[in-house]
């Protein structure tokens, strides 16, 4: 079945870089060049601030069950986690490999941390429509997610005190936080390109890729980002290209980031 659902993502992405050569000019993507290094190398120290920023926030969750790891081993469970998601798709999913340790470690119900990880999730996707509201009435879009701002803290609200009544609320900040981060971190790959105008339809388009990266039908987002900034920017009547570039680097950051966990394995043999 493993096998199965890798096969299936390895199709898509295939699918979705055919579909986006097709679209693009690729005489254009060679001409892209990185104009500024130090820009790029901001934006890999950037992403991987919002990731220690997460690892922090699931730690406050877990903390609400009594599942207390160092924050130090939180931070290396959490890099070990990339890695099976991102690096190992085909085998052990990396909430599965925390939900196991925690588990282990602390005698805790796979049901509540399996609760902790998801209210995470969520809190973090919520995080995502509040950004989008406040970005989306200085883009070239409609004002239609404007209302998200008003309601995303507020429904997220009554999904943690009806369904998530053991974790408090407060982590919310963590996660707008964490967005922001890897927001900047996607304008910094675009500045270190030598592009600087259109940067708030690029960050919102960056921030719905990030909602639909999620869907499990790729590897570490990489083709669903990509098509979000081609059929995006697409529809704004701006060129693609820089934009699929720049989806493609912020993978290219995120993988290197996620080898990082592979140094981490032995360490948490004892969480």
């Amino acid at each position: 079945m493993k096998s199965i659902k890798l096969i299936v993502k390895i199709i898509f992405i295939v699918s979705a870089f055919l579909i986006i050569f097709n679209k693009i000019d690729l005489n254009k993507v060679k001409t892209i060049q990185i104009n500024y290094p130090l820009l790029l190398f901001l934006a890999f120290i950037f992403f991987n601030l919002s990731q220690i920023i997460s690892a922090l926030r699931i730690h406050k969750y877990l903390k609400n069950i009594n599942v207390t790891p160092t924050l130090k081993k939180q931070i290396m469970l959490y890099y070990v986690g990339m890695f099976y998601n991102t690096l190992l798709p085909g085998g052990i999913g990396g909430d599965a490999y925390k939900s196991y340790k925690f588990q282990k470690a602390y005698n805790q119900t796979y049901t509540k941390i399996i609760k902790a990880l998801l209210i995470d999730r969520i809190s973090g996707l919520f995080a995502i429509f509040v950004l989008i509201g406040c970005l989306i009435s200085l883009s070239s879009f409609k004002y239609l997610f404007l209302i998200v701002l008003i309601l995303s803290p507020i429904i997220l609200y009554f999904i943690q005190k009806n369904f998530f009544k053991e974790f408090s609320f407060y982590p919310f900040i963590y996660s707008l936080i964490i967005q922001i981060l890897q927001g900047f971190s996607f304008v910094l790959i675009l500045l270190s390109l030598g592009i600087s105008t259109h940067l708030i339809d690029f960050l919102i388009l960056f921030y719905i890729s990030s909602i639909i990266s999620v869907i499990p039908i790729s590897i570490g987002g990489v083709g669903l980002r990509e098509l979000t900034f081609l059929y995006g920017l697409s529809l704004l009547n701006l060129d693609p290209t820089i934009g699929v570039v720049g989806a493609f680097l912020f993978f290219i950051i995120s993988l290197i980031s996620s080898a990082f966990g592979i140094i981490f394995i032995k360490g948490v043999e004892n969480v």
